[in-house]
């Protein structure tokens, strides 16, 4: 599991408990209304104005949370652009550097070998094949970690993005839930006071 799948694991869970101190701060904030001794008409009043500005502070956390995570996942893609933009550059830079050499050591292989004899031009042959093999391994070896790398980040990005809709549908669900909340215990008053 890579930081970045561990780091969306960890901010789910942070928005989550988030949303859950969210919804006991609005549940006692409504029992200490209730429980205050006022005219129905005042207290009723008064848990509109707070169901109002819970709401209004619950959408805004929302959308900051949704700013939020979207920045997260911009940077993520950004970051995971950046290591398979690297990974694939220093590959090429591998592989290029090891067909040079390999074009050299060919080289110096084949020029001993036609001073020596023809044996040696076989011998040479079969080296200047067995470079060429080697290399391409190399090089098929580097392309392969380069798609491992953005197969990863792309995981990571998705979980990213995921994490952050959870986050955002849990506080409108907690900013519902309060201001229906709010409306029964505001019903339940008019009741009583009539």
């Amino acid at each position: 599991m890579s930081g970045l799948d561990n780091l969306s694991i960890k901010e789910a869970v942070m928005a989550n408990k988030f949303g859950m101190f969210l919804i006991g701060g609005v549940v006692g904030a409504v029992a200490a209304l209730l429980a205050a001794p006022r005219p129905g008409a005042e207290t009723r009043a008064m848990v509109a104005d707070k169901a109002n500005d819970i709401l209004g502070d619950a959408q805004q956390w929302g959308g900051q949370a949704a700013a939020g995570a979207q920045h997260i996942y911009q940077e993520a893609a950004t970051k995971g652009a950046e290591v398979v933009n690297s990974v694939t550059a220093r590959g090429q830079e591998i592989a290029s550097e090891a067909a040079a050499r390999g074009a050299d050591m060919a080289a110096s292989i084949q020029e001993a070998a036609s001073n020596i004899s023809p044996t040696i031009n076989e011998k040479g042959d079969e080296l200047r094949e067995k470079i060429e093999a080697a290399r391409q391994r190399i090089a098929d070896q580097v392309a392969k970690n380069a798609g491992e790398d953005a197969d990863a980040v792309a995981d990571a990005a998705e979980d990213v993005k995921a994490a952050a809709v959870d986050g955002t549908e849990a506080v409108k669900t907690a900013a519902h839930e309060a201001k229906e909340t709010v409306k029964e215990v505001v019903a339940d008053d008019k009741k009583d006071a009539e």
